[in-house]
């Protein structure tokens, strides 16, 4: 029986992941309000979700706009992906992401911008991973993902708190860059259902820190086919006085103002999808843009070594 099983495995993988359907923009959507509502059991009410540039419009009409806007996107790069023939599927993608960002289509990432004030920074990466054996799947790749999203740069300092529903009580764990800290030294992925709040670093000389402090979850997406995996993130609000007594000077500070990001993994005809998109507000302008555009490139060519180098089969396709 057990060789029967063996001979069929890469039959049965195949089938599973000959087809896969579209994630429809209501599938995102929900969760997402959910979350940006603070209504989320998990994430609780202390969010600061991306607000769009429509200033004489509510707050929640403005949070509602960027999550519309994230679950159209998707849906629309979900359903090139699951439509496509199995030889078409990349360059149907790559088409689909262009309708929204050229820029990404060609680079696999991109950092842009729109307003003055407030503003916008919206930032995408799409990747292909074939599943060439049983070890690749919607899940395993989605460890990759959260493990690097959870280990900082060579460039940065990460700390994470404990508690995320209690920041001054956590404990606080450094976490340095260096060229390991995010390749042989990683932090273990994030375990699925389990908040975490990460609060992400950097230190310039003469300018100081600049910082940010977020929420992340891995979930499956409800009501999504084939094992679909989602990685939320949005901006923890840090007023004064919230933060852990650690964080004295401009760390306890967030540089934005309202942040939603979510990364999607789906599996159709032997490869898996990898598409993030995340949106970040500001009551001012961004400033060194052409700068954040360099670093976001970077850091995607990163994470696509990082999983290049767990697989150790080459180069991926794109």
């Amino acid at each position: 029986m057990k060789n029967l099983l063996a001979l069929l495995a890469p039959l049965l993988i195949a089938a599973s992941c000959a087809t896969a359907a579209p994630l429809p923009a209501e599938l995102i959507a929900g969760p997402l309000t959910t979350i940006a509502d603070g209504k989320d059991k998990a994430f609780g009410a202390a969010v600061a979700p991306a607000q769009s540039l429509d200033a004489g419009r509510s707050r929640d009409d403005r949070v509602h706009a960027i999550v519309a806007r994230i679950a159209g996107d998707v849906e629309a790069v979900t359903t090139a992906f699951a439509a496509a023939p199995a030889a078409e599927k990349i360059a149907a993608t790559k088409a689909a992401v262009a309708q929204f960002s050229p820029e990404t289509a060609r680079d696999g990432a991109s950092r842009s911008f729109e307003g003055s004030g407030p503003s916008l920074s919206l930032m995408r990466q799409v990747l292909f991973v074939p599943a060439a054996s049983a070890a690749i799947s919607p899940s395993t790749v989605m460890q990759m993902v959260s493990q690097f999203e959870r280990s900082p740069e060579t460039d940065d300092d990460y700390y994470e708190y404990s508690d995320p529903a209690d920041l001054k009580g956590s404990n606080v764990t450094d976490l340095p860059g260096s060229d390991a800290s995010w390749t042989t030294q990683a932090r273990p992925p994030m375990a699925p259902g389990q908040l975490y709040a990460l609060k992400k670093c950097r230190h310039i000389v003469i300018l100081g820190w600049y910082c940010n402090t977020s929420l992340y979850q891995q979930r499956g997406v409800a009501g999504a086919a084939d094992g679909a995996q989602s990685l939320i993130t949005f901006l923890r609000p840090l007023p004064k006085g919230a933060d852990n007594a650690k964080f004295t000077d401009d760390r306890a500070k967030n540089i934005v103002d309202g942040y939603t990001a979510l990364y999607v993994v789906m599996a159709a005809d032997n490869l898996v999808l990898v598409y993030n998109f995340g949106i970040q507000s500001k009551a001012d302008a961004a400033s060194q843009q052409s700068r954040l555009n360099d670093g976001h490139k970077l850091e995607y060519r990163q994470l696509v070594s990082r999983i290049e180098a767990v697989l150790g089969a080459g180069k991926l396709p794109f």
